[in-house]
């Protein structure tokens, strides 16, 4: 240590043990905001190893000791926020923005139903980077082998991409594809949150048509729209993937709109 002026660098180096040009208590290391921003990643990304383990470890006592009576078939589609880029991999690698390879919100939403005492028999269709138009036939050829009792779709980000054209149609007869799979089968659809780099008013217009989608449908009682658009794009590494946190909210979201619709 020297006995040159504390500094924020001089914190994040004593909580991360890296630091940005050497001994960042010298006064001529100029500060990095991006070595920065990596550095408290990292810390969260730790901290998110130690819960993920310390869920996981809750769930394995509980279902020792209480096993759950009631089961839910449930299918998650979408992209790679489904898939869970940015969450935490126990035991995984991170990218150089901190980003992990995890499962997102799916953990955490077969974590919650557990603790109502609910089973998840949980299928998964999604695809990095991809869009309603490509999404819709795989999901469709999955339904008859997963039998789904509900559908939570997260769709809409890539679309905004450069497939927007015709997309509340498309959407809409999805939807209605998937309803028409079964006649008890429920399908949740996710508003989109807000992203850096993309404008509110694009967000809006998609959300707008996703709210569209779910009201022409709703009379049957078997569409419901799940709000993602409370998670801060600051819950987020770069802008768009969320971090742990914001994964949890997802989960909290789709459980607080499928309620009526689970095993009592």
């Amino acid at each position: 240590m020297t006995d040159a002026q504390y500094s924020p660098a001089t914190a994040t180096a004593l909580a991360i043990g890296a630091t940005d040009a050497g001994w960042v208590e010298e006064t001529d290391v100029p500060w990095d905001s991006s070595l920065a921003s990596y550095n408290l990643r990292q810390v969260e990304q730790r901290t998110a190893f130690l819960l993920a383990d310390l869920r996981d470890n809750i769930a394995a006592l509980r279902a020792a000791v209480a096993p759950p009576a009631r089961t839910v078939r449930i299918m998650a589609v979408g992209d790679s926020i489904t898939i869970g880029a940015g969450s935490t991999a126990l035991g995984g690698q991170v990218d150089q923005y901190g980003n992990g390879a995890g499962t997102g919100y799916r953990p955490w939403l077969v974590d919650l139903l557990a603790r109502r005492g609910i089973a998840v028999q949980l299928t998964t269709v999604a695809q990095y980077g991809q869009t309603v138009r490509v999404m819709a036939p795989p999901t469709l050829a999955a339904l008859p082998a997963a039998r789904p009792d509900i559908v939570l779709i997260d769709l809409g980000t890539n679309d905004m991409g450069g497939d927007s054209d015709n997309w509340v149609y498309r959407y809409g007869q999805f939807v209605d594809q998937v309803l028409a799979s079964s006649p008890t089968v429920r399908v949740a659809l996710a508003r989109l949150p807000y992203y850096r780099g993309i404008a509110t008013s694009t967000v809006d217009t998609m959300n707008a048509a996703i709210d569209a989608i779910v009201n022409a449908r709703k009379a049957g009682g078997r569409v419901l729209v799940a709000d993602m658009a409370v998670i801060s794009p600051h819950w987020t590494a770069d802008g768009m993937h969320p971090l742990d946190a914001g994964y949890l909210t997802m989960a909290q979201q789709w459980i607080t709109t499928i309620g009526p619709w689970l095993p009592q």
